[in-house]
């Protein structure tokens, strides 16, 4: 799903918006993240709009919550009873998801050059990593399949954003619906790291269901094997 969604949506012309962040209109786009200056790369898709409206309709109960260290290849046979055990019914538009995921891990995998991709898709309906911050990675995947997406800060107001938090009124990027987000952490090196924020949604009723791809850790579950 990952190539073939972007021609059902709008056309969107990749571009560079400022200093150290890429947007791109493919998936393999994404690997300008290698590049030493770029600190984010944006790949602006739309998913198809059935997805949309069959991910927008789902029980928020019911939206799978799970973590799972597994090889790109064995992504499909490791997520599947997951997704079964969380109650999402099969068919047409779940096998889209897990199609698309599994194009993100392998996508992932290769820009990293990791044997071993640290898979989290989680509900969110609370205020969940709310502060502005860096995060302690080498690199980061995340994208948001249902509810509000991912803040982020340009460069020039990163520190703003992170000494005055809720206080914080300079520009606010955030990304589009459904976009990729790859970007750096500050273990990449000295002044990387994109600064940014889920975003907050306590008391909204709004239940966000999204995805975070990173490399293996030393906090990461044990390795999935098959039975």
């Amino acid at each position: 799903m990952a190539q073939a969604s972007q021609e059902l949506g709008p056309p969107r012309q990749a571009a560079a918006l400022t200093a150290g962040v890429r947007a791109v209109d493919t998936l393999d786009g994404l690997a300008a993240i290698n590049e030493p200056a770029t600190e984010l790369v944006i790949w602006q898709r739309s998913l198809p709009s059935c997805f949309r409206d069959w991910i927008d309709r789902l029980d928020a109960v019911g939206l799978p919550h799970l973590r799972i260290l597994v090889r790109p290849d064995d992504l499909q046979c490791a997520l599947v009873p997951l997704l079964d055990k969380s109650g999402l019914v099969p068919g047409e538009m779940r096998d889209l998801l897990v199609e698309d995921i599994g194009d993100l891990v392998s996508a992932f995998a290769d820009i990293t050059r990791s044997d071993w991709v640290d898979v989290r898709l989680e509900r969110v309906d609370h205020d969940a990593c709310w502060k502005f911050h860096r995060d302690t990675v080498e690199a980061r995947l995340v994208t948001t399949y249902r509810g509000p997406t991912t803040e982020w800060v340009q460069m020039a107001h990163a520190e703003s954003a992170v000494a005055e938090q809720r206080g914080f009124d300079g520009p606010l990027e955030r990304l589009g619906d459904h976009d990729v987000a790859l970007f750096k952490g500050n273990r990449a090196g000295p002044n990387s790291g994109i600064v940014h924020r889920s975003p907050p949604i306590a008391g909204t009723g709004r239940t966000r269901l999204f995805l975070c791809l990173n490399m293996q850790t030393d906090v990461s579950p044990e390795p999935w094997v098959k039975a």
